[in-house]
């Protein structure tokens, strides 16, 4: 009879099992992932991506936010197996290139291109050997400014773009390699550059500025911005 009702138990607790889908994922990034600039604008916590895709998707899926702000790929390849692989996410969120494309006075970029591609081939090597499937995100198209407001070009001498067309021109090249290697490793991709751009109705500064996506400092998501990162990642059903 005990055996009976041992059986019974487990049986219960397998079934109950069964109906919990959640699963655990990780955004991993740098301030755009984090959020970092919603307490300094005071923006809503739950506005952030990630939160409103925890929020959304309660009881389906954990998402761990694994953003720092400041970072590039190289500062994250140092935490990577603390802050991703450790945590066996079945889906990775991979957005970088923020930082990696900053110019620095030398006139070489904080993160060269190939060592962004490498870094970035690393991460997905990894986290496939893991068991997890990563997905690459583009980076926001930055608004440049004329140097005298707190736009980019605030922080950023515009000098050191000139070669590169422009600071959003050259971020964006670092784009076109999440976008190749997402391609060439047959991988999921949100291009969230050309869906702010769209929604923004053009990629100049006026246009951007007028669509409220992106904060003072230039570089940084609003809760407008980041919805329409969290509205895509819902309409490619890249969550269970």
């Amino acid at each position: 009879m005990k055996k009976l009702l041992v059986i019974l138990c487990l049986s219960l607790a397998a079934g109950c099992g069964a109906g919990n889908n959640e699963y655990n994922a990780v955004a991993f990034g740098d301030s755009n992932t984090r959020g970092a600039n919603y307490p300094i604008r005071d923006y809503p916590e739950n506005e952030k991506w990630v939160n409103l895709l925890n929020l959304s998707q309660q009881g389906k899926v954990n998402i761990y936010n694994a953003g720092i702000g400041g970072e590039t790929t190289e500062d994250a390849r140092k935490r990577f197996k603390k802050d991703v692989l450790n945590r066996h996410p079945e889906t990775v969120f991979i957005m970088f290139g923020t930082n990696d494309a900053v110019v620095l006075q030398s006139g070489e970029p904080r993160v060269s291109k190939k060592r962004f591609e490498a870094n970035l081939l690393y991460f997905i090597d990894e986290i496939r050997k893991n068991g997890g499937h990563p997905i690459l995100i583009t980076c926001l198209p930055i608004v440049e400014g004329n140097g005298k407001d707190k736009l980019y070009y605030s922080r950023y001498e515009k000098i050191y773009y000139d070669a590169g067309k422009g600071a959003r021109n050259w971020h964006n090249s670092y784009n076109e390699i999440v976008r190749e290697i997402a391609k060439r490793e047959q991988l999921p991709l949100i291009d969230h550059w050309r869906n702010m751009v769209r929604a923004a109705g053009g990629d100049t500064d006026t246009a951007l500025i007028a669509s409220g996506l992106i904060d003072p400092s230039g570089n940084h998501m609003t809760p407008k911005g980041a919805r329409i990162l969290y509205q895509a990642i819902l309409d490619g059903g890249l969550l269970k």
